[in-house]
């Protein structure tokens, strides 16, 4: 990373060689953790309207999708959407990042340190679930964070303490 002067004079940061020079472990977690919190935040409204569903009795139930949709738009607005979704993205960054990492991670260490393994199904299988088990162990916290933050109804105020609550 450099920064040059651009035709007009002006101050520009230049990137050229800043990824391809980063150890291959720093671009898969980079990698994962981007795409992780791009498909989450995609997917935000429905899964504020699926924890809804699932903890309140009868007020969203009733409505079916639509009518949750509408309701939500109404009473919070188009952030009522996403709420949670800050700390659904702060949980799935580094879940994504660790996990997609420690999959190629642990897929390596298999195929040099077992010699004659081969590549194949078992292979993705045993790295896979380490993989998983390494992410979750580590993200799990914010996961109930997440889910404390979409539950609740009315006032636009995040709750630090629940963050806190959840590793202490």
């Amino acid at each position: 990373m450099a920064k040059q002067r651009d035709e007009r004079g002006e101050k520009r940061v230049v990137w050229d060689g800043v990824i391809e020079g980063m150890p291959l472990f720093a671009k898969e977690l980079i990698a994962g953790g981007v795409a992780g919190g791009f498909a989450k935040s995609a997917v935000a409204p429905l899964e504020r309207i699926k924890i809804l569903f699932q903890t309140r009795q009868a007020e969203y139930r009733s409505l079916g999708l639509i009518g949750s949709f509408t309701k939500i738009a109404k009473t919070e607005g188009t952030l009522g959407f996403f709420r949670g979704n800050g700390a659904s993205v702060a949980r799935i960054v580094p879940y994504a990042a660790l996990h997609y990492m420690a999959y190629e991670e642990y897929r390596r260490w298999i195929i040099d340190g077992i010699p004659g393994v081969g590549k194949g199904p078992i292979l993705d299988l045993v790295a896979g679930s380490f993989a998983g088990g390494t992410a979750v162990l580590f993200t799990y916290p914010l996961d109930l964070v997440r889910t404390k933050l979409a539950y609740q109804l009315g006032s636009w105020i995040p709750k630090v303490e629940y963050t806190r609550d959840c590793y202490w």
